[in-house]
C-alpha cells in the first residue's frame, strides 16, 4: 500500500467489511481514524489499517468486541 491515507469507503472496499461498521468501530473507539478532513471525512493510515486486520482476526476466532478492545489496548 502506499502512504496516502485512504477514505472510508476505501477501506471498506479493501477489508470486506461495511462503511456502517467502520463507523460503529470509530463510534466505540475500536477503530479510530488517524486523521479526519474539514468535512469530517474520516482517513485511515496504514498503521490504522493494521490495526483493522487485528479486529477481523480476533473477531474471525469469535471474540466480543469489548475483548477485543481490551487485547490491543
Amino acid at each position: 500500500m502506499n502512504n496516502k491515507p485512504m477514505i472510508v469507503h476505501e477501506v471498506a472496499t479493501l477489508s470486506g467489511i461495511t462503511i456502517r461498521t467502520l463507523h460503529y468501530y470509530d463510534e466505540i473507539g475500536l477503530l479510530k481514524p488517524t486523521m479526519l478532513t474539514d468535512v469530517k471525512y474520516r482517513l485511515y493510515t496504514e498503521d490504522d489499517l493494521s490495526r483493522l486486520q487485528e479486529i477481523l482476526f480476533f473477531r474471525e476466532v469469535g471474540f466480543a468486541l469489548k475483548e477485543i478492545k481490551e487485547l490491543l489496548k
